[in-house]
């Protein structure tokens, strides 16, 4: 299991991510917290930071698009940068659909105070031609 500062505040966003996911039509296949879905299952890691496979905090399917949703959730509390968070980024980017060849698109929800430090992290980390498929959600209930 991997370090989270604020289980509290993690499970809110997720919650609040899952709704967002529910809302959009996307079929959920797995989610952190809820009994109503399984947890995901770890994403195969092809190399990257730490090695290990990651689990996300939601696992979905876009059938309009005929791609994979993945989604996790940041407090902003020293869970930006951490090894496990930069293997995560890589590792979640690096799913693609095997019948359309469509990359996921990764989703991450923070508190709004915190968009502007994450969205300068992912722009300085992440490569180039990944970042459109990175998605920053502001969380409307959760500030800081």
């Amino acid at each position: 299991m991997h370090f989270r500062n604020d289980p509290e505040k993690h499970a809110a966003l997720v919650e609040e991510l899952l709704a967002i996911f529910i809302e959009r039509g996307f079929r959920i296949l797995g989610a952190d917290g809820t009994s109503e879905y399984p947890i995901a299952r770890p994403l195969h890691n092809d190399g990257y930071g730490d090695q290990e496979n990651k689990a996300p905090d939601i696992y979905a399917y876009d059938e309009r698009r005929h791609c994979y949703i993945i989604g996790e959730a940041k407090t902003g509390h020293g869970d930006f940068e951490t090894e496990h968070a930069l293997t995560q980024y890589n590792v979640f980017l690096d799913q693609f659909d095997k019948t359309s060849s469509l990359q996921a698109d990764l989703y991450v929800i923070v508190p709004a105070s915190k968009v502007p430090e994450f969205n300068s992290l992912i722009t300085h980390y992440i490569h180039p031609e990944y970042l459109e498929s990175v998605v920053v959600v502001s969380s409307k209930t959760q500030e800081e």
